[in-house]
Parts: structure tokens; C-alpha cells; sequence
């Protein structure tokens, strides 16, 4: 997949380009229904199958004072689109001044002069141009003008809910990390290096590896059973692991972190990267009356996971 970056790589250069639209945060099903469609179209026409997105996110720009996290970083985001077989990938910057483009004129600078779109696949709900004024009937009706065809595929459900991103994270948010792996078509993933820690685990006799935060969606505190992957070669294959997610409330501490203990497995974790699937939710975080009472949950907390990775 090519990757160009900044608007002014953008040209009319493709063959018959057939461009999905979108922040593809997460990269969902509802997302890989798009970029099918996107494939699909571009081969029967034998064109290139193109992704259009936009970093930073647009609500970071538009919205600079609320807290906003993604659910993939960028690098992970551009991996997954590689993967499922798009050709090109653009990438707009979203500053000041494509936010002030009108609709009418994001689709003819944009679309039409600068892609040469034959084809545009988006969502139901695709909103474009200054303050999204932009609708789907709105980019239908000037593809009509500028010739190019509009493709909207039907939104994805599962378990009756529609996959969108916002419904990803506040699944995430809420500890259903099963519910929003059937969404994202994966497990979550959370990597990370080890930094050095407490060393509270290891005396409680369940040493943990402690992860730098990313600078990305972390999900409710609590306990997860997990699945960690080592992102360099080091020969150990994928791990099972029990994840805390958590400020450490039985021993006040209110900085939050995440831990992972990986079962049956004794090697120094430091300064290694870890990429650690999230699983399935096992318990909220709690206050215990003592370390001891802490050191039989997490026994229990092992037990479980280990229950629930078997199955």
C-alpha cells in the first residue's frame, strides 16, 4: 500500500480511483464493510482501491478543550487499512483551513480536481464541509454534477447495536471488551513498553510487567483476561495473562496504571513491548482491607482467567 501523507501528495493520478471516506478510528466492521465495498468496486471497474482520512482527528481540532482518545494510534490504524488490501491511502492534514471548506467545496477541490474520484464509498451518517453541514444526499447530488458514483453500504449490527466508533469506546469505557471485539472484528489491543514499577506485585507473589500508558482509549478499571504478544522476536510465542487496569485503591495510590501478569512464565519483562489483546472482563477494581486479602483474590482473579482463556 502506498502512503502518502499531506495534501499536496494528492493527485488525479490513480486509475479509475474508487476512494472510501473517513477518520476510520478503530477500524470496525462497520469501517471493513466500507473498505470491502471500496476493494470490490475498484476491481470490477479495474481501478485502485484508495482510503481518504484525516489526521489529527477532526475532533481535536474542532473540539481542542474536550478529551478525546483514540481507539487506535495512527501507526496501528494505517497497519489494519494496509491489511485488508487497500492500494492507497491518503492522509489530509485537518487544520484550519480545510475545516472552512464548504461541502460544495471539499467535493469539487477535493473529490473531483485533486482525486478524480469515479467512485466515493462513505457511511450513512457521513457528514463533510465547514461545521459538517455536508450530508449524504448533499455529496450524492454534486457526484451527480462532477460525475462521480456514491456508494453508502448499510450499517453493520451486532447484537443489535450499530458499530460506530462512539459505540466501540463506550463499550470499552464500560469494561465489554468481548461485546466490542464482535464489533472491531479483534480483540482490543493495548501495547506498550515495560517500564519499572512498584514492585508491589511481586510481593504479593504475582510479579507484574507495567506498561506505559498509550496515548489511546484505556478501557474501565478492573481486571481483564488477556492474551500478550511480545512485539520483538524473543521466541516466547503468545502468553496468557491476567491485565489490572487501576489506581491501586487498597494502597492509596491515585496515579493509573496498567499491569499485566503473565501466567507461568518467570523472564525479566523490562524495556520489553508488549501487545496485549484484552479478552473478556473478569472483575472491577476493589479496595481490600489487606495485602493478604489482596493476594487470595488474585489468586481467584488467575483462576478465572485461567476458566475463561480454556474456553
Amino acid at each position: 500500500m502506498k502512503l502518502l501523507i499531506g495534501a499536496s501528495n494528492i493527485k488525479p493520478n490513480q486509475d479509475y480511483p474508487v476512494v472510501a471516506i473517513g477518520n476510520f478510528d478503530g477500524v470496525h466492521l462497520g469501517h471493513q464493510a466500507i473498505i470491502a465495498e471500496t476493494i470490490e468496486r475498484a476491481k470490477q471497474n479495474g481501478g485502485t482501491a484508495v482510503v481518504l482520512t484525516f489526521e489529527p482527528h477532526p475532533r481535536r481540532h474542532l473540539n481542542p478543550e474536550k478529551t478525546f482518545k483514540l481507539l487506535n494510534t495512527f501507526q496501528i490504524k494505517a497497519r489494519l487499512i494496509e491489511g485488508f488490501g487497500i492500494d492507497v491511502t491518503y492522509v489530509t492534514e485537518f487544520n484550519k483551513a480545510f475545516a472552512e471548506l464548504s461541502p460544495e467545496g471539499f467535493a469539487k477541490k477535493f473529490l473531483h480536481e485533486k482525486i478524480g474520484c469515479k467512485e466515493v464509498v462513505v457511511g450513512k451518517n457521513f457528514r463533510f464541509g465547514k461545521d459538517q453541514k455536508g450530508t449524504l444526499d448533499d455529496l450524492i447530488r454534486y457526484g451527480e454534477t462532477l460525475g462521480f458514483k456514491v456508494i453508502s453500504p448499510e450499517p453493520v449490527k451486532v447484537e443489535g447495536y450499530v458499530v460506530s466508533s462512539s459505540e466501540v469506546r463506550k463499550q470499552l469505557m464500560e469494561g465489554n471488551v468481548a461485546l466490542a471485539a464482535k464489533m472491531l472484528g479483534r480483540h482490543y489491543i493495548v501495547e506498550g513498553k515495560v517500564i519499572r514499577g512498584d514492585d508491589r506485585g511481586a510481593a504479593l507473589g504475582f510479579p507484574t510487567a507495567n506498561l506505559r500508558l498509550p496515548n489511546e482509549l484505556i478501557p474501565k478499571e478492573g481486571i481483564y483476561a488477556a492474551r500478550a504478544d511480545f512485539l520483538k522476536t524473543d521466541g516466547y510465542g503468545t502468553k496468557n495473562c491476567v491485565v489490572y487496569i487501576g489506581s491501586k485503591p487498597t494502597f492509596d495510590q491515585n496515579t493509573l496504571s496498567l499491569e499485566v501478569h503473565v501466567l507461568d512464565f518467570e523472564k525479566d519483562l523490562y524495556e520489553k513491548r508488549l501487545r496485549v489483546a484484552l479478552i473478556d472482563w473478569v472483575r472491577g477494581d476493589e479496595r481490600f482491607e489487606s495485602a493478604e486479602a489482596l493476594s487470595v483474590q488474585i489468586q481467584k482473579d488467575v483462576d478465572k482467567t485461567r476458566e475463561i482463556l480454556a474456553r
